[in-house]
């Protein structure tokens, strides 16, 4: 589905149009677009079809093309699907004179994440709206990694009441898995980002090489964080296997100390129940010398294993 918007000034918001103004730029915007959709703009803007055929390809990584005039930036928009993964397509930023058009065969990036921005936006400034769409994804990005680390966090801090289930463990595989896709994802888009800065086409003016610079530094410090998070997940890992060591030993010992408490009177009980002569056998007192004599050395194996803190 195509859209087509308007904005003139940086105070204004978006405009949505029924069709191109000739004398105003525009922003064309194309969310899961279709083959027929995709060659009628080749066709009307005389695009290469080489590579605006590309954003069919869900496995494309970010990067510039230029051909004819026209620059061609592809870049990568994140969502979390129902399961709690995150996925990625590709979306085709192409800059033309007074023309900028994006192209998914999923979904956009809404006109309202683009006015979040602090950056002076207008159609008439293809570059503006560039940088735009990129701080957009960023700023996605960064969201994702926020929501990671706060389940991160929670679980850390069940780990303090050993609350911790298998469940918790299976879940740090997925979010190892979303955040380095999302740090495959930033890598390629800061490489991206390098390549633009070159600036060898003038495809950017110096005030959006700064906000370029800007966002740059943005996916590094979403980088180091990403390394974070994972130094976390291993931490927790490491820390969960050390206390479920170390209270299986605590466990262990414990259930030595008894077997060996139990077994104590069984050698006094099997001794006087052979059928051979015993001392004082005959003896009244017999049995309670017996009974006796066991709960003594079953206490003094008590006492010796407190001391020794075996348990």
């Amino acid at each position: 589905m195509l859209a087509y918007y308007a904005k003139r000034s940086p105070g204004e918001e978006f405009e949505r149009i029924s069709k191109p103004l000739p004398e105003v730029g525009v922003w064309i915007d194309g969310s899961n677009v279709s083959d027929i959709e995709i060659d009628s703009l080749i066709e009307r803007y005389a695009l290469d079809r080489n590579i605006v055929r590309d954003v069919r390809d869900r496995n494309e990584l970010p990067r510039v093309e230029y051909s004819n005039g026209t620059s061609y930036v592809f870049v990568r928009l994140p969502k979390i699907s129902k399961a709690g993964h995150v996925r990625t397509l590709p979306l085709l930023c192409v800059l033309g004179d007074k023309m900028f058009m994006t192209l998914s065969t999923g979904d956009s990036v809404a006109p309202e994440s683009l006015a979040l921005s602090t950056l002076p936006i207008t159609t008439d400034h293809t570059e503006t709206l560039l940088l735009g769409v990129m701080a957009a994804i960023v700023s996605t990005f960064e969201d994702m990694i926020s929501h990671t680390n706060r389940s991160i966090t929670d679980t850390a801090n069940r780990l303090k009441t050993h609350d911790i289930t298998n469940r918790d463990f299976i879940h740090f595989v997925t979010v190892e898995a979303n955040l380095n896709h999302c740090r495959m994802n930033l890598d390629s888009t800061l490489v991206m980002a390098k390549r633009l800065h070159e600036n060898k086409r003038e495809t950017l003016g110096e005030d959006s090489l700064e906000a370029l610079d800007d966002i740059a530094l943005h996916i590094q410090q979403l980088l180091v964080s990403i390394d974070s998070h994972l130094g976390s997940v291993e931490s927790i890992r490491n820390a969960y296997g050390t206390i479920a060591n170390n209270t299986l030993n605590q466990r262990m010992k414990t259930l030595t100390v008894f077997t060996v408490l139990i077994t104590l009177p069984n050698v006094f009980y099997g001794m006087y129940g052979m059928n051979v002569a015993l001392p004082y056998g005959d003896s009244p007192w017999a049995y309670a010398m017996v009974v006796g004599a066991s709960m003594t050395a079953i206490l003094l194996v008590y006492a010796i294993a407190k001391k020794l803190r075996i348990f």
